[in-house]
């Protein structure tokens, strides 16, 4: 695929995410060329991660690997702060990004601009709003408030259900942990993180690479 191609892809899915029309997502794209930092950024205070993952939440499976029962809760934690009453795949995002190394040694190789990913994200879950949207985000108030002072979460704040992308995203990590004849951990979630992320296309073998796997 050509730059170009790259390029008008790149805009059409942030227009996709955000409502913006075309000339003012482009802008975005050529800013965030020029500049490695964003002079905005959008983020919330981190909600409290409980100890255990939400029970009956995830597939049962997730059990049998130790890293994503720590993992999970901040992805959980990250749906609470929103406000929601289910966890979906830009929350597992967005709790992955906030890893430290090797993760973050793993985007700067990539040359991903994680600071940006962030906010995009924070946007598409209803920073830069509508009225209709803005209404919505005032019913959930009282749920985002709880969230982030609750000192047990998983009881006051339960979460409904999992997004079927939140599901497509556990499934990826699985089937590379199991082809690695591993528990899954951070090194294999970044091929379903860099197959949902729009901004870069490497190989799933250059992934493996990068995270020091045959």
């Amino acid at each position: 695929m050509t730059a170009h191609k790259t390029l008008k892809r790149q805009i059409r899915e942030r227009m996709r995410k955000t409502g913006e029309a075309y000339t003012a997502a482009r802008q975005h794209f050529r800013v965030a060329k020029d500049s490695p930092m964003s002079e905005q950024t959008f983020d919330y205070p981190t909600a409290p991660v409980a100890q255990d993952v939400q029970p009956d939440l995830w597939p049962s499976w997730v059990n049998q690997h130790p890293w994503l029962k720590t993992f999970l809760p901040c992805a959980e934690a990250e749906a609470r702060n929103q406000g929601y009453d289910e966890c979906d795949h830009f929350c597992i995002q967005l709790a992955f990004l906030r890893l430290g190394s090797p993760t973050e040694d793993w985007f700067r190789e990539l040359r991903v601009n994680v600071t940006q990913w962030r906010e995009d994200i924070l946007v598409a879950l209803g920073t830069n709003i509508d009225k209709s949207t803005f209404d919505r985000y005032l019913e959930l108030g009282k749920r985002i408030q709880q969230a982030r002072t609750s000192e047990n979460p998983i009881e006051d704040l339960p979460l409904k259900r999992i997004t079927s992308e939140a599901q497509q995203m556990l499934e990826l990590a699985k089937s590379e942990a199991v082809r690695d004849h591993v528990p899954v951990d951070e090194k294999h979630f970044m091929v379903p993180m860099m197959d949902l992320h729009p901004f870069g296309e490497p190989t799933i073998e250059e992934l493996r690479k990068i995270t020091l796997r045959k």
